[in-house]
């Protein structure tokens, strides 16, 4: 049974990237929720510039397939020996996880609102994301390497030339080998600092 909704401060304290996700992933329901927790991120001049485009178990061996033609393209370009390990890597990428979605950026350019607020905004809707399933208990990893800048992969998705991905999210539960103790209080003393008026 899925443990209760934990509250916000609770579930800051408890994300953490987690490395090997099981089944179950969140629900129909529960990824609905996830998503428009991630929707209310804040947002200069409301441009809702994010995506979310999530990748069916159906689709796992397509776009498993897109991210393996990318990197060996990648590989071909730069005279970089393919890695087998890697190429495998990224062909199951999809497969091994519960629930695979692309965070993207679409920045919306007939505004006078900078287009790096906007991914701003894209980040900040995708850490509201993960904390919502984390809220939901559910693990969470934020992925982005070489495929997030890639236009193979960005074409496969429909994205255009001003558009980014802002990461490759997995969700799902925790393997119990994954599972990590909870982490220590984070000692904010060494990057807090007040502004003073330079004399």
């Amino acid at each position: 049974m899925r443990q209760p909704v934990l509250e916000i401060l609770e579930a800051i304290g408890l994300r953490r990237t987690t490395g090997r996700l099981v089944e179950p992933g969140p629900g129909e329901s529960e990824l609905r929720k996830i998503l428009e927790a991630a929707a209310r991120a804040p947002d200069h001049g409301r441009c809702r510039p994010w995506r979310f485009i999530i990748v069916p178990k159906s689709g796992a061996d397509g776009f498993g397939a897109v991210l393996e033609s990318a990197y060996l393209q990648r590989c071909r370009r730069t005279g970089t020996p393919v890695d087998p390990t890697r190429r495998i890597r990224e062909r199951e990428r999809v497969r091994r996880t519960p629930t695979f979605l692309v965070v993207a950026c679409c920045p919306r350019l007939d505004i006078p609102i900078p287009a790096h607020e906007q991914v701003a905004a894209v980040a900040a809707a995708t850490e509201n994301l993960l904390l919502a399933a984390t809220a939901f208990g559910y693990g969470s990893k934020w992925a982005t390497g070489p495929a997030a800048t890639d236009s193979t992969v960005k074409r496969a998705l429909g994205l255009g030339a001003d558009d980014s991905i802002v990461g490759f999210v997995h969700l799902g539960s925790v393997a119990e080998d994954s599972a990590k103790p909870r982490a220590r209080e984070e000692d904010i003393s060494t990057v807090v600092q007040y502004w003073r008026r330079a004399s």
